[in-house]
């Protein structure tokens, strides 16, 4: 389900639906019905090395319970997180398993180099861990955003910082909870694509009329009928009326992603404690199969996490994790253009069930080299791939208190990570129809592997003075260490006929190989903070790190990295505490913080200048190794990416923790961006990384909690969350203007994202479409001569006809186009956010989750792709009922009658382009057509569930019984054409945002779901 709603109109919905939850809560009947609840403002935040009540902090960190996440059934935490925390955006890669995500916070701090943000778990860095990371065994997430948060990472904090806290034991007796849940998973929306065969058809002759392929259609549509037939042309609109007027078509949609997909999910803990030891142990697999036959991926985790004393005053923690993941399709889908493209009617030359069931990617390209969309069902099976991951992570720690007030902690982690790809393409598969003789039957395989390890040593001090002054120091070093290696091998001509894949990689011929093998990184770290709490009115924190890494030369290899944050709670005051206001205002903090972080998610050795080997001719000779160096010049005074950050907040609570709302301002600018720049040419290098870019990051954020209704029985609490924020770049080097990064490719939806100095990130920029030449636009002269009309735009190059593309002037007279690049779009949404409704009564609980954005284009490569450029393919309704026809069917044949083309087109104004060659190349000009509005509210995840009754449970030993029902993905008010709104970036997040080409659809899942406790 697809609603279609403007821009403008999306704004109207969310606002009133993000302020909803306030209004039930302003009678005086609501303040009278107030039960105090303080439970929220005592909750504890973990932060860098250890953790701070919410009430004391003066950082801005965004927080997400366990609770939370056990309510969205998720493969992993990344899906269970979108939506749900403010500054924090997670776009899913499309809706195949294993599809990777784009995750950045409050817009990331860089434009060429990385923007994911850091990840701790457990106190122990982790790459990727949302994603390796059951999502049962997580007790919470805290997003560090603000400099005082984020500072103590110094030289890795500045694209955000994800603090996990994994799940440990219990004091008491044992507890084994098990949950499980079974999803069905379907295609929720189709594109509409021409379906009616006669129409098809007529379009296909059109196209090829036009193209001067009527030989090739009529060898598919027409029995080969000779073009010199009598009546051939005279005659063949009615030949294709009496032979297609009835004739069936397929649906390639419904054909190959009309499937159900199954997921299940299988989890079990359990957790068990004494006074001095507690255990925690689980075990999870999960197995997703997509609505694509063979894609699906398999996980299966198994975690174990054990506290004890060993003596009072010292504690030792264990923890390790095994995952094993399995993706088969390599976790995306680029093949939607193909699926959308194929023909729906095989004509006089394939019958529907050959048009499936064989690979006819031959005989269309044999009768029209254009086309190049080979049968995706065929494919799908003919050329497979499989991505096998396995991680292994193991940590220990020992804290001991000593003279009373002080607290040493040493921990160590231990992380191996090893991957195994491979791929395989058989006779059927369109690189062996391409080049049987070179190619063949081919495949790859590539192996990698990784392992680090971290020491981290911390003493801390907790001291309360006098009752009001409670002093917490924290000093720390911290050493990090890692090395990788991987190496890959693409092969070619496996033997025929008997298909053991990969496992005649004796008998197939080498085509590349290649062995990776970099230095390792290692990292060393000193760092400190002090948090001040005065009578709990007055915080302040301070926080310093020294850095240094091998990622960059000796001279530049450290950093120091400072921050300060204050925090005044006037609600605690005597003034605010005495009067009446507290009543209705019962908790206020003002926050103001300060910070420099850095950027340590760049290559290696940028410094160095690499050495290459090639091949040097000799006496007419090949074959003679030589050793050149790259056409990259080190730079050895590179140094961090780096971020100032300041961030100002308020926290507010109303009528007794009732309404709960914090509010942020911040501005991160970012120095020392690392940019590839072009050297001049007497330096004999191309180009050098160096630190010559500046930009920008400013934006809002409000967090809404809400208890909106509370009776014995019934509950009603709203969670919403809202983000703005705006990127630009401030300079770059050498005085340049603008950056371009172009995406896409000719025929696949090519684009150019500008990142101009002054301006926002995220500018598309192509050409302006006015839609097409009519009639009206030109005079005929007797001989039917066309001529222009003073005044109509001319084209770039040549005469333009009826029906051709219609492109804005750019030159300065105002009078013609010349294929000069201006702004057609932006893709970076002007707000981000969710919103979550939950009601409980009695045993029954409903929750309503729905997330936004707001203002991003997305420029819809995938119908571009689609534009006509080839016989044979398929085309969009949208095009295929509504294009200018420039063929008289009474004739067969194209006229350029101004008369006769009004009568064949008498909608012209509001009619899409004509299938004329000069057409099929404007079609691949980047062009404001294709650039839509991509706002969208998304109810993204409805569950009602329901929790037996406790008495019975305990007359069977169970404590807690809960059945629930989820559907995901439930309906999306959107005005995008395309399968879904939410696209991820091409390639930098920041810099290409808003990009569509021929992702996998997500699909709509229906869910049912058990929870046990015994």
């Amino acid at each position: 389900m697809s609603l279609i709603i403007k821009h403008k109109d999306i704004k109207r919905i969310v606002f009133p639906a993000f302020m909803l939850s306030t209004s039930f809560l302003w009678g005086q009947k609501a303040v009278k019905d107030t039960v105090k609840n303080t439970k929220d403002i005592e909750e504890v935040v973990v932060i860098g090395y250890g953790t701070v009540k919410k009430s004391d902090l003066t950082g801005s960190v965004s927080s997400v319970s366990a609770k939370d996440l056990a309510a969205t059934p998720a493969m992993n935490a990344l899906q269970a997180l979108q939506g749900r925390a403010a500054g924090l955006n997670i776009v899913t890669g499309g809706g195949a398993p294993g599809a990777g995500a784009n995750v950045t916070v409050r817009g990331g701090a860089s434009i060429t180099q990385g923007t994911e943000p850091l990840y701790i778990v457990d106190g122990f860095q982790l790459d990727n861990a949302l994603n390796i990371i059951n999502p049962n065994d997580i007790e919470s997430i805290d997003v560090l955003k603000g400099a005082s948060a984020i500072a103590i990472y110094g030289a890795r904090g500045s694209n955000g910082i994800i603090i996990v806290k994994t799940k440990s034991g219990k004091k008491g007796k044992v507890t084994i909870n098990y949950n499980s849940f079974m999803s069905f998973d379907m295609l929720s929306k189709k594109l509409d694509m021409l379906s009616n065969s006669e129409d098809y058809v007529k379009y296909q002759y059109e196209l090829a009329q036009l193209g001067g392929k009527t030989a090739q259609w009529s060898n598919v549509f027409d029995n080969s009928l000779g073009t010199d037939s009598p009546g051939f042309y005279t005659g063949v609109y009615n030949r294709i009326n009496s032979r297609y007027a009835s004739a069936p078509s397929l649906d390639w949609q419904d054909k190959v992603f009309g499937g159900t997909g199954l997921t299940q999910n299988q989890n079990f803990n359990i957790s068990a404690g004494s006074e001095k030891t507690q255990v925690f142990i689980s075990y999870n697999y999960n197995k997703q199969q997509g609505i694509l036959a063979n894609h699906d991926e398999t996980r299966n985790s198994l975690r174990a996490n054990i506290k004890s004393e060993l003596y009072k005053g010292v504690r030792v923690d264990f923890g390790s994790m095994f995952t094993s993941n399995s993706v088969n399709g390599g976790g995306s889908y680029g093949g939607m253009k193909k699926v959308l493209l194929q023909p729906i009617n095989g004509g006089t030359k394939f019958s529907l069930d050959q048009l499936y069931n064989t690979q006819t990617y031959g005989d269309f390209s044999g009768f029209d080299s254009s086309y190049d969309t080979e049968n995706p069902y065929i494919e799908n099976n003919a050329s497979t791939a499989n991505k096998r991951s396995r991680s292994f992570v193991a940590n220990v720690g020992l804290e001991i208190d000593f003279l009373k007030d002080f607290t040493f902690r040493t921990a160590g982690q231990y992380t191996w990570n090893s991957s195994k790809s491979t791929a395989f393409s058989d006779e059927n598969s369109r690189s062996y129809l391409t080049d049987p003789v070179n190619v063949g039957i081919n495949g790859s395989i590539s192996n990698s592997e990784s392992y680090s390890y971290q020491i981290t040593n911390t003493v801390t001090y907790n001291k309360t003075l006098a009752e009001k002054h409670k002093l917490t120091v924290l000093a720390g070093t911290e050493a990090i260490y890692g090395k990788s290696e991987g190496n890959s091998i693409s092969l070619s001509k496996f033997p025929p006929f008997v298909n053991f894949g990969l496992d005649q990689i004796d008998n197939a011929t080498v085509r590349d190989k290649s062995v990776d093998k970099p230095a390792p990184i290692t990292m060393l770290s000193y760092f400190g903070r002090v948090n001040y709490n005065y009578d709990n009115r007055y915080l302040l924190t301070g926080t310093i790190r020294r850095d240094g890494s091998s990622k960059f030369y000796r001279d530049n290899q450290y950093g120091t990295f400072l921050s300060g944050a204050a925090a005044w709670r006037v609600s605690q005051e005597g003034f605010w505490k005495d009067h009446k206001i507290n009543n209705i205002i019962n908790d206020l903090k003002l926050r103001f913080e300060y910070g420099e972080t850095g950027n340590n998610d760049v290559p290696s050795n940028l410094w160095r200048t690499n050495v290459i080997l090639t091949d040097y001719p000799l006496n007419n000779t090949i074959g003679n190794p030589a050793y050149i160096t790259s056409s990259t010049y080190g730079n050895i005074d590179l140094q961090w990416e780096a971020m100032k950050s300041t961030n100002i907040g308020i926290d507010l609570a109303f009528f007794n923790n009732r309404i709960k709302l914090t509010s942020e301002y911040y501005k991160n600018d970012v120095t020392n961006m690392i940019l590839l720049t072009i050297l001049p040419a007497h330096t004999g290098y191309s180009n050098q990384y160096q630190n010559v870019g500046t930009m920008t990051n400013k934006g809002y954020e409000f967090t809404l909690n809400t208890v909106n209704l509370k009776s014995e029985k019934f509950r009603w609490t709203t969670d919403a969350n809202i983000g703005f924020n705006k990127s630009k770049v401030t300079s770059l080097e050498n005085g340049r203007d603008f950056r371009t990064f172009s995406v896409g490719s000719n025929r696949g939806g090519q684009v150019t994202y500008y990142a101009t100095v002054g301006q926002q990130l995220g500018d598309m920029y192509g050409y302006v479409y006015q839609g097409i030449y009519t009639t009206d636009d030109f005079t005929q002269a007797p001989n039917g001569t066309l001529t222009l009309k003073p005044g109509v735009v001319k084209p770039a190059t040549g005469t333009p006809k009826p029906g051709d593309m219609k492109f804005a002037a750019d030159n300065e007279a105002g009078d013609q186009f010349t294929r000069k690049l201006v702004k057609i779009g932006n893709g970076t949404p002007d707000f981000i956010g969710g919103i979550s409704n939950n009601f409980s009564y009695k045993g029954f609980d409903l929750s309503v989750f729905m997330k936004f954005s707001v203002g991003g284009d997305i420029y819809n490569a995938t119908k571009q792709s689609l534009s006509p450029y080839a016989l044979y393919q398929n085309t969009p309704s949208e095009f295929g009922n509504n294009y200018y026809h420039l063929i008289d069917p009474n004739t067969g044949q194209a006229t350029n009658n101004l008369v006769r083309l009004k009568e064949l087109n008498p909608n012209e104004n509001s009619s899409l382009w004509s299938l004329s060659n000069t057409n099929t190349a404007n079609i691949t000009y980047p062009s404001s057509y294709y650039v839509e509005d991509g706002s969208y509210l998304r109810i993204a995840q409805l569950t009602l569930g329901y929790s037996l009754n406790r008495e019975f449970l305990e007359k069977i030993s169970v404590a807690n019984a809960r059945i629930y029902f989820t559907v995901n993905n439930l309906a999306t008010i959107t005005g995008y054409s395309g399968y879904d709104p939410e696209v991820a970036a091409a390639t930098g997040v920041s810099i290409t945002p808003g990009y569509d080409s021929s992702a996998y659809p997500r699909s709509r899942s229906y869910v049912l779901g058990i929870n046990l406790t015994f």
